[in-house]
């Protein structure tokens, strides 16, 4: 019988990641195992591959992308693989070191997974690394080799023998670590700065040849060292941005001391280009995001994510904490860093309160439920979620706001509550529960009982617009439809030139109570052809009360339908700074100099 040896005296987990068929798309993998049964018993070395990665709540099941497994000793004996379920595998007890290969589809072009083609490589360590059950704790080295002799290496895992491409030897103090390091390789543009005395990256991938490199660096760099200063210290000794730049892809994944963005190339400046564009905002709002989850997720996090939970969700009812106070607080580090104009920053903040209250999700779920079933009904969204769902990202920013100026009227802030939590949870995990209510309370001394329960645990429209006068700025209810004059209760369009297809339906509304539903294609608005490009220039010539007929298809059969529209729902805002429409007191505006002020200079 083989017998376990202590963990302590076996070698690390050893990986060698082969990029020569990166044109097929593949990762070659070969795990090397230590000789001995396991680190506990004699049951054989347990292997995984985690069915989720951290950042983004949604089962993704990476093992699918696993070809070809196989195990040998490193004598050339086979070894039996025995699956468990459809991302764990059993090997037997063996007295011998093992090698375990296997290759990696790779063709997901998004941060979360892994992708690879003959122009480049990127992966997460979650798509690509088994984990070797009782040896979580030991540290992981891997070795990169077989790629072009043109790419180069981007990661911030730790270094140990690589060359000038840094192509060779890595190590990670243990699994959890080995997974949260991203890997960008190919051929990519480098920036580099110092805030806070933190060398920073940011990597592109193919971008613009024109883009203004020298420029994006500057901006980021201020909005890096105004969230170093506003937590007080950097939680890293380096910092990586790996920016995959695309046609129209946009989206970023948080890591402990770098991030995975990607994002239009045509949206950002070329040289030559000074303003401060809606679009570049969006990048600069989107680096800001990323970058303060190195500490509100990623140190500060919930005690759902702790001990490595990969093969199951993880539930917790705090990601409007997470990530909705991280969605208040981003375009918010772009004004403090002196990016962007006051009204600029209003613009924006009327966006995500616009996407918080459109619709009637936020009347049908409150934001702890919208936290705790985010692994389905967020995740997993279809053409009715603006009816039955709300997002803990934008009514969560929501509730971070009105809890901001709710403490700064009475001396505080929500900047001074995130400082107090980093400083207690910074190194242990946040409890489930209204821990974090009463922790906020006894930091602000308020008594903010019932504004939790409304926020957090009601169903009832938040009444943020006379916080907002108090502090200098104008809410004004305007129309949702572009079309102004009346409402057809449906987002309708589309790019076809010969249809115009009906996208969502929203409750209680004229499409809905015609009897449009999505998917519902629509060729002629009074016996005239219409399309996806001039359905709006066809509606908007009616008036509310008119009866409209449509024809159309649905499934391929013919259909008419009856459309009265109505009058416009004022259900979106429009924030101005109130000195531009109407007498505001001195104390308002003071109060909004405190609130959006920009700092003088972010240090570098």
């Amino acid at each position: 019988m083989s017998r376990a040896r202590p963990v302590a005296d076996l070698p690390p987990v050893h990986y060698r990641l082969d990029f020569s068929r990166a044109h097929m798309r593949y990762i070659g993998v070969c795990l090397s195992l230590p000789s001995g049964a396991t680190a506990s018993d004699t049951t054989g070395w347990r292997l995984s591959l985690p069915a989720w990665i951290p950042g983004s709540y949604l089962i993704r099941d990476f093992a699918k992308n696993l070809v070809g497994m196989n195990a040998r000793t490193v004598t050339g004996e086979p070894v039996a693989i025995t699956p468990l379920d459809q991302q764990t595998w059993q090997l037997p007890p063996c007295d011998q070191a093992i090698e375990v290969r296997y290759d990696v589809y790779c063709a997901d072009f998004s941060v979360r997974t892994a992708h690879v083609d003959p122009d480049h490589a990127f992966f997460n360590g979650s798509s690509v690394f088994l984990r070797v059950h009782g040896l979580e704790q030991q540290p992981h080295s891997v070795y990169l080799e077989g790629a072009p002799a043109h790419w180069r290496v981007a990661t911030t895992l730790p270094e140990v023998a690589v060359d000038d491409r840094g192509f060779g030897d890595y190590r990670a103090d243990d699994y959890e670590a080995l997974i949260d390091f991203p890997v960008e390789m190919g051929v990519f543009e480098v920036v580099r700065w110092a805030s806070a005395g933190v060398p920073h990256r940011m990597v592109f991938s193919h971008p613009h040849p024109k883009t203004d490199f020298a420029r994006i660096a500057q901006d980021v760099s201020r909005i890096c060292s105004t969230e170093i200063d506003f937590f007080g210290e950097a939680p890293f000794s380096r910092y990586l941005f790996l920016v995959a730049l695309d046609r129209q892809g946009f989206g970023g994944l948080e890591h402990r001391d770098s991030t995975a963005l990607i994002f239009p190339r045509d949206d950002l400046p070329l040289v030559g280009e000074t303003e401060v564009t809606s679009a570049y905002q969006r990048f600069l709002s989107l680096c800001a995001h990323e970058y303060f989850h190195s500490w509100n997720v990623k140190r500060i996090r919930p005690d759902a994510f702790t001990q490595l939970p990969l093969a199951h969700p993880a539930h917790t009812r705090l990601l409007w904490l997470f990530e909705g106070f991280t969605s208040y607080f981003d375009d918010w580090m772009v004004r403090r860093a002196g990016l962007i104009m006051e009204s600029a920053y209003l613009e924006a903040l009327a966006q995500t309160i616009n996407r918080a209250v459109r619709g009637k999700g936020w009347s049908r779920q409150t934001l702890e439920e919208s936290s705790f079933y985010a692994w389905t009904r967020f995740y997993q969204q279809d053409e009715n979620a603006v009816n039955a769902i709300v997002s803990y990202y934008t009514r969560g920013a929501l509730v971070a706001l009105m809890l901001d100026l709710q403490l700064r009227l009475h001396g505080g802030s929500l900047a001074t509550v995130m400082r107090e939590i980093w400083r207690e949870f910074g190194a242990k995990p946040l409890p489930e529960g209204e821990a974090v209510e009463r922790f906020i309370e006894r930091i602000s001394a308020l008594s903010l009982d019932d504004f939790f329960e409304r926020a957090l645990r009601g169903t009832e429209p938040l009444d943020f617009a006379p916080l907002l006068a108090r502090f200098g700025v104008n809410a004004e209810p305007v129309a949702e439809s572009a079309l102004s004059s009346v409402d057809a209760g449906a987002i309708i369009g589309g790019d076809d030139s010969r249809v115009a297809k009906v996208q969502v339906v929203f409750e209680d509304r004229p499409a809905a109570q015609a009897g449009l539903v999505s998917g519902d294609e629509i060729i002629a608005v009074d016996g005239l052809a219409t399309s996806g490009a001039d359905w709006g220039n066809r509606i908007r010539r009616y008036r509310a009360g008119d009866a409209v007929q449509l024809t159309g298809f649905r499934q391929g059969r013919l259909h008419q339908w009856t459309l009265v529209l109505s009058e416009p729902v004022l259900n979106q805002w429009r924030l101005q700074l109130a000195c531009e429409v109407t007498a505001v007191e001195p104390e308002a505006l003071s109060r909004r100099r405190d609130w959006l002020a920009a700092l003088p200079s972010a240090s570098s």
